[in-house]
């Protein structure tokens, strides 16, 4: 039931409301995410989650989209908004640049339409850097740089802005450039919901400007560094501890401007209402022709106190910052780990690859890959699992290697208590998994432990180190922990599965694939453990095989003409976007090679894709059981699994969706920069033209998880491994389209890391008028034979290094060793 809303969210939702009415008098900053829930305004509102609407609207429920910046591998992410806002510590304070006219007493405001012009785009997409471009409309213009950075000794962490402002038109212009610190950022003003997410404390209850030191506090902390003093300033506050929201409207920095021509010369202000403090900040301008105006602002990430701080925040020249920044990034992304080469029709996919990598490194804090810098700032066996895996397979594997080797042993329960139904030794998992019953977590640790263990190669002896007692004892606890079916017991594991009092298939497609895993490594160390390891994957694979065909075949007698495995053994006949946990039997698990569940298992997994794809896809994967919204990285696992069940233009086909899910705009301005949000509204997708009658749930931005099956999907495009215990192979180019290769372009993979622990590359060319495909292996494993798909025409000669080979269908069949194979094709 729906509550009386706290005075700051009351008051937070007035001012916004009114604020937003009244633009034309005097134009307010109204964050990009307000303006869009009142665009259409409903009062429904999840009540589950939030006690009131005005809670909804000061937690940012609906429109949680932003662009990120961070140092890799720090605690800390910082966040940008859609026209430069700048919130360097969640949930802390937002800072922003405006342009005033003293002249006309004219207020250019980026956030509001109609103000001027406004473009985002990151510098590179290698680089985290976002650049915000606005024009207003008498010519003037200013472009903002925000990147993050370390300094000092200690390597703490610093945002840095740079502002140049210009004329557009070479005419000599005039005018304030202002910055305003405000409470409400890209993430919001206050998060506060029912589940207790309520990081620290928002409001901005104080602020104070210290002219000698030239910087801002807020509350407790440290604000913005300038380093150039502002000619002029002004703090605003509610001194007179006023309740009526007309207050704020008639004291802000943005009303001063408009109707006094100045600001109010404060130094501090105090709200002790609402937490609605605010100030602005001026510096003059003259510039005609090309002459620039600059300003640089430094923004404390973590803790910072004294005069010796302050001048390590200065030390270093915001240029050399820059060029640091720009050359590190550089150097990791372009000259280290998997370099895809694309042809120009899809060279973006190379783009969005390497921005993903970026978000990864940002989202690691310490080793620990979290799958959100916001509300999911926090450590998931499961997101990190498929995390850790792609870190690896791309190039990053001493964050895998951490992630795994240091962190997972930490979430090794050895207590001997209960968790539920369940036994706590053994059982890998932190506060969200006990407390919310995610028994898939022992699986996905086994599996990826094992798939690192192949990855980093014998000599390293990864999973050796690991085997007593997280591997063993951690199978163990998948073999004795089930239900009297065999089956993982009811828990909410992957949320977007369905209820958390039914079994899911997920948890027990991901124990087979951990017991696989686990007994295979105890194979290649040689442990007496072996036997006892499969006779639990047998067991589990017994139980799993004999439920779904249970299911299967109750559905048929009940009547229904479509194949498809529901989410669970207590949801038979549900026919939902539930099922798309299924997606998972092909990947990442891979269960479908060597039918570890049967070729009828096999087959019913491949109609339940179909069945997927015909009720829930509409571009991409609609996921209107659990979040009434599209599901991005929901929608690359399908695709994924299409690639790997042997359907790739269906796979092309979702991942055109995906890539534009990456770049969503609304009213032509961007709302993401090549990054993904766990859920993607459809009123965004759509540009309003689809608008839900009922509320959505949107988790975090830059979503790791969503980042993590980007890079595995464009990887396994390129290259993906197959049956490496027994006849180990590569496909080579198994998702290459033929539109994506014009005639006499190439495909280039370089320093892949491989399952069979060595790197693997090639390149291939496609000549269309002698109609063939040239590939160059330029590294590769031992005794890895390749197998490649030839997508351009049926297959009419092979000959590799100069010998032909037999010619069976469209899979060129090439063994180990050879260096060039050429492909004639119809």
């Amino acid at each position: 039931m729906a509550q009386m809303a706290q005075t700051h969210e009351w008051m937070f939702y007035e001012v916004m409301w009114r604020s937003w009415a009244g633009r034309a008098t005097v134009p307010y900053p109204v964050p990009w995410w307000a303006q869009q829930a009142f665009r259409r305004w409903s009062d429904d509102f999840d009540s589950g989650t939030y006690e009131s609407k005005e809670a909804a609207l000061a937690s940012n429920a609906l429109y949680r989209y932003w662009h990120m910046v961070g140092v890799k591998d720090h605690r800390q992410e910082s966040l940008i908004g859609q026209a430069g806002e700048i919130e360097p510590v969640y949930d802390k304070y937002c800072l922003l640049f405006f342009l005033y006219d003293p002249a006309t007493g004219a207020l250019h405001l980026p956030q509001l339409p109609g103000e001027g012009t406004v473009s985002q785009r990151m510098e590179a997409p290698h680089l985290p850097v976002v650049l915000t471009d606005f024009r207003a409309p008498d010519g003037v213009e200013f472009v903002q740089r925000t990147f993050a950075t370390a300094v000092g000794a200690r390597q703490r962490d610093l945002v840095v802005t740079r502002v140049t402002v210009g004329t557009a038109t070479g005419q000599p212009r005039e005018g304030w450039l202002c910055a305003a610190v405000v409470p409400a950022g890209p993430s919001g003003f206050q998060r506060h919901d029912r589940n207790g997410r309520q990081i620290t404390d928002r409001r901005l209850t104080f602020l104070r400007h210290l002219p000698t030191e030239n910087r801002v506090e807020t509350n407790s902390g440290w604000g913005p560094v300038f380093d150039t003093a502002p000619e002029q300033y002004g703090v605003y506050g509610n001194p007179d501890f006023s309740y009526d929201p007309a207050t704020y409207l008639a004291h802000s920095p943005f009303h001063d401007l408009v109707n006094g021509g100045k600001l109010n010369g404060a130094g501090q202000a105090q709200d002790q209402v609402a937490g609605l403090c605010s100030a602005a900040f001026a510096w003059p301008f003259r510039v005609i022709d090309d002459e620039m105006f600059e300003l640089d602002v430094r923004l404390p990430v973590d803790l910072y106190s004294g005069a010796d701080d302050l001048a390590e925040i200065r030390a270093v020249p915001a240029g050399e910052l820059e060029e640091a920044n720009r050359a590190f990034w550089t150097t990791k992304l372009l000259g280290q780990g998997l370099q895809p080469e694309l042809p120009r029709p899809v060279s973006h996919l190379t783009d969005l690859f390497r921005e993903s990598r970026s978000q990864l490194l940002i989202l690691s804090d310490h080793g620990e890959i979290h799958p959100g810098p916001t509300v999911y700032d926090s450590f998931w066996i499961r997101d990190s699992s498929v995390e850790a895996t792609a870190c690896s397979l791309v190039g990053d594997g001493a964050l895998a290697e951490r992630q795994l080797g240091t962190h997972y042993p930490l979430k090794f329960n050895r207590g001997t208590g209960r968790i539920g139904p369940c036994a706590e030794y053994g059982f890998y998992g932190g506060p969200h998994e006990r407390d919310d019953r995610e028994w898939d977590s022992n699986g996905q640790a086994l599996w990826a432990i094992g798939r690192l263990d192949r990855t980093k190669g014998r000599a390293a002896a990864f999973g050796a180190r690991l085997y007593a007692p997280y591997v063993v004892d951690g199978a163990r606890w998948l073999r004795d922990n089930r239900d009297q079916y065999g089956l993982l017991h009811s828990g909410w594991s992957a949320e977007h599965l369905g209820e958390r009092d039914k079994p899911h298939y997920w948890d027990d497609l991901w124990a087979l694939a951990g017991l696989y895993e686990a007994a295979r490594l105890a194979e290649r160390i040689g442990s007496p453990d072996v036997p006892e390891l499969w006779a639990a994957f047998d067991d589990v694979k017994r139980a799993t095989a004999a439920s779904m065909r249970w299911v299967l075949a109750e559905q048929r007698r009940r009547g229904a003409w479509e194949t498809y495995i529901p989410t669970g053994p207590g949801d038979v006949g549900r026919l939902d976007s539930t099922m798309i946990g299924t997606a998972a039997f092909f990947h990442p698990l891979r269960l479908h090679m060597g039918s570890k569940l049967g070729t009828d298992i096999d087959a019913a997994a491949r109609c339940t894709l179909d069945t997927m794809y015909a009720h829930f896809v509409r571009g991409g994967y609609r996921h209107e059981a659990a979040w009434n919204a599209y599901g991005p990285y929901l929608t690359t696992q399908l695709a994924h699994a299409y690639l790997l069940a042997g359907d790739p233009a269906r796979a092309d086909a979702l991942l055109g969706w995906i890539v534009g899910a990456a770049f969503p705009r609304t009213e032509e301005r961007a709302v993401a920069l090549g990054a993904w949000n766990e859920q993607h509204a459809f009123t965004i997708a759509s540009d309003f033209h689809e608008v839900p009658s009922r509320h959505w749930y949107m988790g975090d931005i830059p979503h790791g998880w969503a980042a993590a099956e980007y890079l595995l999907l464009l990887r396994d495009i390129l290259l993906f491994e197959a049956d490496e215990d027994r006849d180990p192979h590569v496909y080579i180019a198994p998702g290459v389209r033929p539109h994506w290769v014009p005639d006499g372009d190439t495909v280039a993979v370089a320093s892949a890391p491989t399952l069979f622990g060595e790197p693997f590359g090639y390149r291939l060319t496609h000549d269309a008028g002698d109609r063939t495909v040239t590939v160059e292996i330029t590294e590769a494993p031992d005794r890895v034979r390749y197998v490649y798909p030839c997508r351009f025409g049926s297959v009419r000669s092979v000959t590799a290094d100069g010998r032909g080979l037999p010619v069976s269908g469209d899979d060129v069949h090439v063994p180990a060793g050879t260096r060039r194979f050429v492909v004639t094709y119809a």
